[in-house]
Parts: structure tokens; C-alpha cells; sequence
């Protein structure tokens, strides 16, 4: 869960503690700007790196969590992922009734995980996050588990920019907690 947005040198606050895999993502743009592109499934190499200027970077920032030894997680598929294909759309962006294809998979079918995925639009809404390819939970709770929202925040700063397109799963399935509900109208 985000804790807060701020500044950050990247020379000193990440670079100079990075070590192993996530240190060697670290490089000088040709514009002098330095950038890292991490490690993970899609669109981490040089041409998607977050860069900072010239080592100046906004960011969110979230609680740490447990190392993958200590607490193993799972990754899913997020069903509204996006397809990043120019002639070849996402089912999601084409059929209106894919709503009820996703219940009626597990583990959407029953529980909560599907109110989790409406959370998890709605908080991706608010930050500005439009690559949810997938998420995690974790595998000592099974399928009756909470997700876990892990980014690297890219779109993080850019507050005057509404996509609504990242709102599809709550606006497909017109569904959302009643809490959240009232968080938001507060």
C-alpha cells in the first residue's frame, strides 16, 4: 500500500544501495539522465526505463515486505491486462459481457478476489497505473489471500491525467465494495 510520494536522488537513495541484479539495471541516458529499468516479466530493458533529471526522480514509495524465502508468492494473470498489440485488442476492450467470462472463472467465481481486482482498478485509477499485467499473492494463504499491488509507480506524478480506460473491470462488472465506496465518496 503506498505510503507516501516524494523526491528522490537516485545517485544517492537507490544507486549507491542497489546491489546484484537490480544494480546492473542502472545506466546513463544519452541525454545524461540516470536511469534504471529493474528486473520483471514486461517492458524491463533500456527502451522502458524510468529515468530521473538528471537524477531527480517523483516516486511512491510502499511498506516493505518479507523476501520471497521468507513469504513465496504466487503470480496471476490479471484478467484485464492489457494486450499491447496494435491490430489485435484485449477480449476485455472488445466484448462488453466479459465481466461474466472472468466470474466464472476461479478463483473469481467465488470470495473475495474479484472485489480485490475492482480495488486494485480503482487504486491503478488514482496513481495512474496503466501496465496491471499481473499481480501476487501469497502462497502460504492459498486462494483465500489479499493481492498484492507490486509497481514500479511509472505513473506516478501524473495527476491531471484520467484514464478511463484502467477503470474497465469496475465498469464491466459494476461492482465495488461498499467500503471502498465510501472511502471514495468521503
Amino acid at each position: 500500500m503506498p505510503v507516501t510520494g516524494r523526491l528522490l536522488n537516485m545517485t544517492t537513495e537507490l544507486y549507491q544501495k542497489c546491489e546484484g541484479e537490480l544494480l546492473n539495471t542502472f545506466f546513463v541516458s544519452p541525454s545524461d539522465n540516470l536511469c534504471f529499468h529493474g528486473k520483471c516479466s514486461y517492458y524491463c530493458d533500456t527502451s522502458h526505463a524510468i529515468c530521473g533529471n538528471p537524477d531527480t526522480l517523483e516516486g511512491s514509495f510502499a511498506a516493505f515486505l518479507p523476501s520471497s524465502k521468507v513469504a513465496p508468492t504466487k503470480v496471476w494473470r490479471h484478467p484485464w491486462r492489457r494486450s499491447y498489440h496494435k491490430r489485435r485488442k484485449a477480449q476485455w476492450e472488445t466484448d462488453p459481457n466479459y465481466c461474466q467470462l472472468v466470474r466464472e472463472i476461479p478463483p473469481y467465481d467465488k470470495g473475495r478476489r474479484l472485489y480485490d481486482l475492482m480495488d486494485m482498478s480503482v487504486f491503478d485509477f488514482l496513481t495512474g497505473n496503466m501496465d496491471r499485467h499481473h499481480y501476487e499473492t501469497f502462497k502460504l494463504f492459498g486462494n483465500e489471500t489479499f493481492t498484492l499491488h507490486l509497481d514500479h509507480g511509472r505513473g506516478f506524478g501524473k495527476p491531471h491525467h484520467d484514464e478511463l480506460t484502467i477503470l474497465a473491470p469496475v465498469l464491466q462488472c459494476c461492482l465495488l465494495r461498499q467500503s471502498t465506496l465510501e472511502t471514495l465518496l468521503r
